[in-house]
């Protein structure tokens, strides 16, 4: 998979920063595990990001963020495309998941994502340090709340948001479809607080949105994006 202005794509069993697409599309990374990198345009999997994306407005914005609700929304977007079935809702990890995803290692353009040894430790801090952000944005403005926010509650709502696109980017825990989730779960803040889904899942905003998501992977630094969401989300009321 290419992302936008990132450089070579993800490269798991391969040198680090090997343009993938210099081998062929069915490559394995190991016996039984072919490489994950075409993208696929499809009308049904537009559809498929258009049902969870429904499935987010309707209730799951009610829901606590957790691991198992993204799984699931990476499990419906990507059934029936995924080269491998190992790689539907699964994280990557040393041993501790699906065969295809022990020791697969990310790099996007010459950013390697988390370790495979650490990114379960690190998604299981990502949902508590995400639940204890929201926990406290909602203590001075709760969400369902008939008043409208002000200026300073819209800004926390939009760095919170930021943050956890951010983040999800940083870690990379899926072996494709991190940018989807990650926009899925900005999207989550923004109207679980009672705005629209301001990020397109697909195609990616345009720049500087990934100029935005290379800082937040590259440095963990999210302030780029939050202006990337103040102007998506500005764009999305006029």
């Amino acid at each position: 998979m290419m992302l936008k202005d990132w450089g070579p794509s993800k490269c798991p069993g391969v040198k680090r920063g090997v343009n993938s697409y210099t081998r062929p599309m069915d490559a394995e990374w190991k016996p039984g595990c072919p490489e994950w990198i075409a993208e696929n345009g499809s009308p049904i999997a537009e559809q498929k990001r258009r049902r969870v994306l429904e499935r987010l407005v309707r209730s799951d914005h009610t829901k606590p963020p957790s691991a198992e609700l993204v799984k699931s929304w990476h499990k419906e977007m990507f059934q029936g495309i995924a080269p491998q079935g190992d790689y539907l809702g699964q994280f990557r990890d040393k041993d501790r998941t699906s065969y295809c995803l022990q020791d697969y290692e990310v790099v996007v353009g010459d950013i390697p994502g988390t370790d495979s040894s650490r990114v379960l430790l690190e998604v299981e801090a990502f949902f508590r340090d995400f639940n204890l952000r929201l926990n406290t944005l909602e203590s001075s403005f709760p969400s369902g709340s008939i008043r409208p926010p002000t200026l300073n509650e819209v800004s926390e709502i939009i760095k919170l948001a930021a943050w956890a696109h951010g983040e999800w980017v940083r870690i990379h825990p899926f072996a494709n479809g991190n940018g989807r989730a990650a926009r899925l779960l900005a999207n989550y803040v923004l109207i679980r607080f009672g705005f629209g889904p301001a990020l397109t899942i697909r195609p990616r905003p345009d720049q500087p949105y990934g100029k935005a998501a290379r800082a937040s992977m590259k440095e963990g630094d999210h302030t780029l994006m939050e202006t990337v969401i103040w102007h998506l989300l500005a764009e999305s009321y006029k």
